[in-house]
C-alpha cells in the first residue's frame, strides 16, 4: 500500500539542459519567500455543469513539444485530447499514445467493513458503482456524467489537479509531465472517506498522429513485459500515422492488467463545430486497480518512446516540477525589481510551456512553439514571442539560444517560416521573419547587456554575419519579390499565390488577404533593422553611416503610406492595384516597434484611430468594421474561420505594438489599466493560465484557434514589463 507522505524535495535534473537547472531554481525559490497561489482554480459552477466544463480546458507541456490536454469534464472533444500526446520528432511532430482515463469507483456504504475482500462486491448490494468518467458517443450523447461529482478543477506549479465528491468521499487526481520525458504521471489520492473504496482506471489510447483521427482502427499492441505492476506494449505503425512505438505503465498503490478491446464511436464536438470529421476509436491499454482507504495513493506512470524505459517511482516529479515552477516564477519576479501583480505567476507558467528543444545540425537548441496543441515553431511567432516568453521572465539566456539557432537555419536572407515535421525542410514562405529576427536580437542584446555586457556583446558579434546576410539579401532581392525598392528604400514583395505577411490565410489556393507591394509593417520593420544595425556598428566602433542612410530613406518615405484625411496609414502601397487603405492594425508597426518611423501627431492620431475603432478587451480586430468585408464571427467551418482569420477577427498578440505605441505618445502607464484588463480576465476563461490566438470581432468576442498561442501570451507579458518599468523609470529598448 502506497501513502501519502510529505515530499522529498528530490531534484530532478535533465541532461543537456540550458536554462537554469533545477537546483539552481531550487535554491532561488528557497531563499525567498514566495506566496504560493494556484494558477487558476475552477469550482462545481463550472466543473459540475454539462456544458461549460466541456467548454473550458486544461493544457500540460514536457519541453520536447510533447503536452496533455482535455476538456475540465474528462470528455473528448478534440482530436487533440491526449493524457500523453508524445513527440515522436521533436518539437514539432506528436502522437496520441494515453487518449483518456476513465475512472470508476467502487464504494461500500455501510461502515464496518475493513476491506472490500470481505464479500465480493458484485454480489453486494450495499456497494455502488460510481464513474467519475464522462464520454460523448456517436450513439447515445453524453453519458457517465462524471463530471457532476466534479467539485474542482485547479493548475498549480505544473500539474494539473480534479478532485470528485461521492458521497463522504473525496479523492482528487493530479497529472504532470516531467520536463524533458515524453512521459505523464497520473496520483490519484484518497482525501477522505469514511469506507473503504477501489478505484478501476481504464488507459484508453492508441497510435495516431494527433492531427488524424482513427475511426476504424483494428490493430493490436504487444506485449513485452507484464508483472503486477509493470505493462510494457509495442505499438505498432498505423495507416493513421502512428510510428511504431513503446509504452510503458507502472503503477505505485495498485496493480495493473493488460487489455485489448476497442472503444469506437467517441463523437468529438468540437470537431463537429470546426467542420472536421469528428469520430474517433481508441484502444483499451490496460487498467490499473487499487484498494484504497483514506489517506492512500494510486500512482500510474505513463511513458512512451525511448521514456518507456524509463521508471520514475524511485522519485516524485510533482515536487520536482513543483520546485521548477517555482525557481521560474521567483527568476521572473527578480527581473522585475518589484512585486509583480497576481497574473504575472499565470504567465510566466504558461511562456514556459512553449520553450522547447530543436534538433540542430551541430547538436540541439531552442525555439518556441507557436502554440498548443497543434502548431509547431514558426518563425515569426518566434521573433515576436521572445521579449516576452524570454526577456521578461529573466531568461536572456534562453532568447540568446533561440537566436543562435535560427541563425543557423538562414537561408538566401531569410529564416524559417515554419518547421512542418515529420522530416521535411523548413518552409521559408515569409516576408517578415527575418526582419523579426532583428529586431529580436537587438532587444535581447539590449536585454543581456543589462546583466553581462561581454555576455552580449559576444552573442551580437556571432549573429551579425546571419544579420548582414539578411539585409544584403533584401537589398539585392531573395525568394518571392522580396526586395528593397532603391528608388524610396521601402520593402516590396508578392508572388501570385502566396502570403507572406502573418495575414497569410488561403482558402483553395486563393490568397484571403492579399498584401502584395510594400507592406506598412514590412517597410517599419526594415526601417528599425537599418536602426539597429547602425547601432550595432556603433557598439564596435565601426562606420554605420550606410545603415543610417537607409534608414533615413526608408523614413522619409514612410510620408507615402500616410492617409491625411483619415489620419492613419496606408496598409499597402504600390499593390497590384495601387494603394490599399484599409484599416488594420499592421500599422502599430510603424508606430511601436524599437525605432518607429512614425512619431509625433501622425503617431497620436494612429493610436487614437486603432483605439477607437479595431480594439476590443481581448486585442485588436484585424479590420475596419465598418468594411463591407469585416467579419464578425470567427466560428465555422475551416474556409469559414478562414475567411474571417484576417478580416475581422481580433487577436491579443496586437495588443503589444498597442500599448508601446500607448506610451510613446502618452507616457502613462496607469491609462492602460482597463486596457489590459480584458486580457487578463480572458487568462482565466478558456484554457487553464493560457490566452487563445484569436477572437471573434463582435460581442461576444468568443476564443477560438489554438487553446494558448505564444505570442498572446508573450505580448501580454512584455506589455505587463513594459508598464512596471514605466513606473520605475527604467524603461528599456528590450521591451520599448
Amino acid at each position: 500500500m502506497m501513502r501519502a507522505t510529505a515530499s522529498s524535495g528530490t531534484v530532478f535534473v535533465v541532461l543537456g539542459e540550458t536554462m537554469p537547472g533545477p537546483q539552481h531554481l531550487q535554491s532561488i525559490a528557497k531563499s525567498h519567500r514566495i506566496e504560493h497561489r494556484p494558477t487558476l482554480d475552477l469550482g462545481p459552477a463550472i466543473c459540475a455543469d454539462d456544458e461549460a466544463s466541456r467548454r473550458h480546458e486544461w493544457l500540460l507541456t514536457n519541453g520536447r513539444g510533447g503536452y496533455a490536454c482535455g476538456s475540465i469534464a474528462g470528455v473528448l472533444d478534440r482530436r487533440y485530447h491526449a493524457v500523453l500526446a508524445a513527440a515522436v520528432e521533436p518539437p514539432d511532430t506528436r502522437s496520441v499514445i494515453v487518449a483518456k482515463l476513465d475512472e470508476r469507483l467502487r464504494a461500500f456504504w455501510t461502515r464496518g467493513r475493513t476491506r472490500l475482500t470481505d464479500r465480493d462486491p458484485e454480489d453486494d448490494p450495499a456497494f455502488e458503482d460510481l464513474t467519475l468518467s464522462s464520454d460523448v458517443w456517436r450513439e447515445g450523447g453524453l453519458t457517465g456524467f462524471g463530471h457532476r461529482h466534479l467539485i474542482r478543477c485547479r493548475a498549480n506549479d505544473g500539474t494539473v489537479e480534479h478532485q470528485w465528491l461521492c458521497g463522504r468521499t473525496r479523492i482528487s487526481r493530479r497529472l504532470v509531465m516531467p520536463h524533458g520525458h515524453d512521459a505523464t504521471i497520473a496520483e490519484y489520492r484518497v482525501e477522505a472517506t469514511d469506507r473503504p473504496i477501489r478505484l478501476a482506471v481504464k488507459i484508453v489510447g492508441g497510435n495516431r498522429l494527433a492531427d488524424l483521427l482513427a475511426p476504424g482502427a483494428s490493430w493490436a499492441a504487444s506485449t513485452l513485459e507484464h508483472d503486477e505492476t509493470t505493462l510494457r506494449l509495442r505499438l505498432p505503425e498505423t495507416e493513421h500515422g502512428g510510428s511504431e512505438i513503446d509504452v510503458a505503465v507502472r503503477i505505485a498503490g495498485g496493480s495493473i492488467a493488460p487489455g485489448g478491446d476497442w472503444y469506437r464511436g467517441y463523437h468529438l464536438d468540437t470537431e463537429t463545430r470546426r467542420g472536421y470529421d469528428d469520430l474517433d476509436d481508441h484502444l483499451l491499454l490496460g487498467e490499473a486497480t487499487a484498494e484504497l482507504a483514506e489517506g492512500d495513493v494510486l500512482r500510474i506512470e505513463l511513458a512512451a518512446g525511448g521514456d518507456a524505459g524509463f521508471d520514475f517511482r524511485d522519485r516524485d516529479p510533482f515536487a520536482e516540477e513543483a520546485t521548477r515552477h517555482r525557481g521560474l516564477v521567483e527568476l521572473a519576479r527578480a527581473a522585475l525589481h518589484v512585486e509583480p501583480p497576481p497574473v504575472h505567476e499565470t504567465l510566466v507558467a504558461a511562456a514556459d510551456r512553449f520553450v522547447v528543444n530543436r534538433p540542430t545540425a551541430d547538436g540541439e537548441g531552442k525555439s518556441i512553439i507557436a502554440g498548443y496543441p497543434w502548431f509547431a515553431d514558426w518563425g515569426r511567432d518566434t521573433m515576436i514571442s521572445i521579449p516576452g516568453i524570454c526577456l521578461a521572465t529573466g531568461r536572456a539566456e534562453i532568447a540568446r539560444e533561440i537566436l543562435t539557432t535560427f541563425a543557423g537555419f538562414v537561408d538566401c536572407g531569410m529564416i524559417p517560416n515554419r518547421f512542418p515535421g515529420l522530416g521535411r525542410p523548413p518552409e521559408y514562405n515569409t516576408a517578415d521573419a527575418a526582419l523579426l529576427f532583428i529586431e529580436a536580437v537587438g532587444r535581447t542584446w539590449v536585454a543581456s547587456g543589462d546583466e553581462d555586457a561581454s555576455t552580449a556583446d559576444a552573442f551580437l558579434r556571432s549573429l551579425l554575419p546571419a544579420i548582414d546576410e539578411i539585409l544584403d539579401a533584401h537589398r539585392a532581392g531573395t525568394r518571392h519579390g522580396i526586395r528593397i525598392d532603391p528608388a524610396d528604400g521601402l520593402l516590396d514583395q508578392g508572388e501570385t499565390g502566396l502570403q507572406l505577411t502573418w495575414m497569410d490565410a488561403r482558402i483553395d489556393g486563393t490568397v484571403v488577404t492579399p498584401r502584395a507591394g510594400k507592406a506598412v509593417e514590412l517597410s517599419a520593420l526594415l526601417h528599425s533593422a537599418w536602426r539597429w544595425r547602425a547601432r550595432f556598428a556603433a557598439a564596435f566602433g565601426e562606420d554605420g553611416t550606410a545603415f543610417t542612410t537607409a534608414a533615413d530613406q526608408v523614413q522619409d518615405s514612410f510620408d507615402r503610406f500616410w492617409l491625411p484625411d483619415h489620419g492613419y496609414l496606408a496598409d499597402v502601397v504600390d499593390g497590384p492595384h495601387g494603394l490599399d487603405g484599409s484599416l488594420r492594425p499592421n500599422q502599430l508597426f510603424a508606430t511601436g516597434c524599437v525605432h518607429p518611423p512614425v512619431t509625433g501627431d501622425r503617431a497620436a492620431s494612429v493610436l487614437e484611430t486603432c483605439d477607437r475603432v479595431l480594439r476590443i478587451p481581448t486585442g485588436l480586430r484585424t479590420l475596419d468594421p465598418a468594411d463591407a468585408r469585416y467579419q464578425p464571427r470567427y466560428e465555422g467551418d475551416q474556409a469559414t474561420r478562414d475567411a474571417a482569420y484576417h478580416m475581422g477577427t481580433s487577436w491579443p498578440w496586437l495588443l503589444g505594438p498597442f500599448v508601446r505605441t500607448h506610451l510613446r505618445v502618452h507616457r502613462d502607464p496607469d491609462a492602460l489599466h482597463h486596457v489590459l484588463s480584458g486580457i487578463v480576465d480572458e487568462s482565466s476563461r478558456r484554457v487553464l493560465g493560457g490566452i487563445a490566438e484569436v477572437h471573434s470581432g463582435d460581442d461576444p468576442h468568443r476564443a477560438g484557434g489554438c487553446l494558448s498561442q505564444a505570442w498572446s501570451v508573450g505580448e501580454l507579458l512584455a506589455a505587463l514589463r513594459l508598464l512596471i518599468d514605466h513606473r520605475r523609470g527604467v524603461a528599456s529598448d528590450a521591451f520599448a
